[in-house]
């Protein structure tokens, strides 16, 4: 049981189009893109816990996945003032319909809120967060699975190296990194 049992179940999944080993100089090359992405988009510091804690675990692969893989529950990116004080966050499916009536909040985009009275919205920083990942476990000989959705020039260096065309919007790279507890 281990990686093979892990790849090989992820390859069940109805929206995967690819499960890689993701071992080696591939590897090496994607964790120093990744952790060279400092700003996000609009300019804003990022910090990249969901890296952190990839490079705490054992093993990864990468997977190509439609947007029906392991839809997030919890917040997997959030905005945070120096102290720490979380003044916004996505919006995972099903956590809308929660929030539509806090008048509090400001909409940037249809996934993603403003706390505008918990800060002066000076020195904040975008955080991205691992999700944690159900689809694989002990049974696969896999424990404290997470997953990062890499950024795009990562997404690009993983899409080369596998195989798969830039021009498929509809197919996201990601990350999943896990303990092997048994092989």
């Amino acid at each position: 049981m281990g990686l093979k049992e892990v790849l090989d179940r992820l390859g069940r999944e109805r929206s995967v189009r690819g499960a890689y080993p993701l071992d080696g100089e591939i590897y090496d090359k994607v964790v120093a893109e990744e952790g060279s992405v400092t700003e996000s988009f609009t300019g804003v510091p990022l910090v990249n816990r969901a890296l952190e804690e990839v490079l705490k675990r054992t093993t990864a692969v990468c997977l190509f996945c439609g947007s029906a893989f392991e839809t997030p529950s919890e917040h997997v990116m959030i905005m945070e003032d120096i102290c720490g004080n979380v003044v916004g966050h996505d919006v995972p499916p099903g956590m809308a319909d929660k929030l539509k009536n806090d008048h509090g909040l400001f909409w940037l985009s249809d996934d993603f809120v403003m706390h505008p009275d918990r800060t002066d919205m000076h020195n904040i920083m975008m955080v991205m967060l691992p999700q944690r990942v159900v689809s694989i476990g002990e049974a696969e000989g896999a424990e404290n699975a997470i997953l990062l959705y890499p950024s795009t020039t990562t997404d690009l260096i993983l899409r080369r190296h596998f195989g798969i065309s830039p021009g498929e919007p509809d197919i996201a790279s990601a990350i999943i990194a896990f303990d092997i507890i048994r092989e």
